[in-house]
């Protein structure tokens, strides 16, 4: 790898390659998991995923020679981080310190510091972006570049900051960091809108806070890169970074899957006869998924006939103990089942078609948005939902139906 690098750089063809990553949350607690059902050797894995994600993501910047690497934000969780996290990232940006790999950062909502107080100790190779918004200038392989950003002081940010960013001047490629969301959601983290960022001119916009990977706009780039290892059941699905090189004055991007754990949704529809059938008919499912990583497993199981509190109990505890013997095998342990009757309640088809017409008339996205404002003013709701998520739709739809006007944190 570095001597076909060493080789294109004599020819003049070298480009430039980096890293867009976000939302490590370094030892993040997954609440709710851990009880005495979940096996230790099991726990022990899910606590280490979010080391061993940001491991890959250094090893990966390592192997494809990357020229820096861009964190946008809650590298850590300040409620939790013990002395563990803090020497863990040391070491990572001493090892991408010694292969000469640049590291720009800046601190969103969960690790906010004021860095006018607080003196944080850092190799050399990593550039920390201040409280206020400021422009750092490398240049890599002739190129000049332009990184401009700004890291949170407080929890809360109401200020639209990107106001403050200026407008692309004489650099080859100009980048923007920003940890914050779309100010049509109402939140309180650093709004933007999609205009205000074009506006801006820049090349590319490294985005973080949202831990759904998403694309805001293609040309330029503006792109949230998601978390890089999922924390509850919110966040399905594979998590990585972005691999983002300079193509003859055209940035391609490539996503890198991280996760070591992906947390998955199962449904199965089960004509109940007795637990065991029950039992053998869930094993045998997740045989045929041929799980290649770990999956963490929400179970829906729809069924024939209602079930009494103790047969579901039966279930569960015999699919505990099943799961404890070949859940490695597997690569599947379900932490949560839930029991739903097939037949449901059905409406009559007249009803039907009144309530399907309503839903469309009702739950518009611009309505769902409006009320999606009075509920992120929860700092609990706001830190596990965003613009894109299905949980909007949700809470919208409770809050709509029950008629209340704010919703009690209890």
């Amino acid at each position: 790898m570095y001597v076909i690098r060493r080789f294109l750089q004599k020819k003049g063809k070298l480009l430039v390659k980096f890293i867009h990553a976000a939302d490590l949350h370094l030892e993040s607690p997954f609440q709710g998991l851990k009880n005495d059902e979940t096996p230790k050797e099991l726990w022990d894995e899910i606590y280490n995923s979010t080391f061993i994600s940001f491991q890959k993501i250094v090893n990966d910047a390592i192997n494809e020679q990357v020229d820096f690497i861009l964190l946008a934000g809650d590298l850590f969780d300040r409620d939790n981080q013990t002395p563990k996290t803090y020497d863990f990232f040391q070491r990572e940006m001493e090892k991408l310190n010694e292969n000469n790999i640049d590291v720009y950062m800046i601190f969103g909502n969960h690790d906010y510091f004021d860095l006018n107080k607080d003196v944080i100790g850092f190799p050399k190779n990593v550039h920390v972006f201040s409280n206020d918004v400021e422009t750092k200038t490398l240049t890599v392989n002739g190129k000049k570049i332009a990184i401009t950003g700004f890291s949170y002081a407080s929890k809360w940010i109401n200020d639209k900051k990107i106001d403050e960013y200026p407008v692309k001047g004489n650099v080859d490629i100009h980048i923007g960091m920003l940890h914050g969301g779309l100010e049509q959601t109402g939140d309180h983290y650093a709004p933007f809108s999609v205009n205000n960022l074009t506006s801006k001119n820049y090349d590319y916009w490294a985005l973080g806070h949202i831990h759904k990977r998403q694309e805001l706009n293609q040309n330029p780039p503006i792109l949230y890169s998601g978390n890089i290892q999922g924390r509850h059941k919110n966040e399905l699905g594979d998590k990585g970074y972005l691999l983002v090189t300079d193509n003859l004055n055209k940035l391609d991007v490539e996503f890198r899957p991280t996760s070591v754990i992906d947390w998955s949704d199962l449904k199965m529809n089960i004509t109940f006869s007795d637990v065991e059938s029950t039992l053998n008919q869930v094993l045998d499912e997740l045989k045929q998924q041929n799980f290649t990583k770990m999956q963490l497993i929400n179970l829906e199981l729809s069924l024939n006939e209602a079930l009494s509190d103790s047969k579901q109990q039966d279930f569960v505890y015999r699919l505990n103990n099943a799961l404890r013997n070949e859940y490695r095998q597997l690569n599947a342990w379900i932490y949560e089942v839930k029991f739903k009757l097939n037949s449901g309640v059905k409406l009559s088809s007249i009803d039907q078609e009144i309530w399907d017409e309503a839903e469309d008339n009702v739950f518009l996205e611009d309505k769902i948005n409006d009320i999606a404002k009075t509920l992120r003013k929860y700092d609990f709701i706001a830190d596990h939902i965003d613009e894109s998520s299905d949980d909007l739709k949700s809470l919208a739809k409770m809050k709509l139906i029950s008629g209340r006007e704010d919703i009690n944190e209890d």
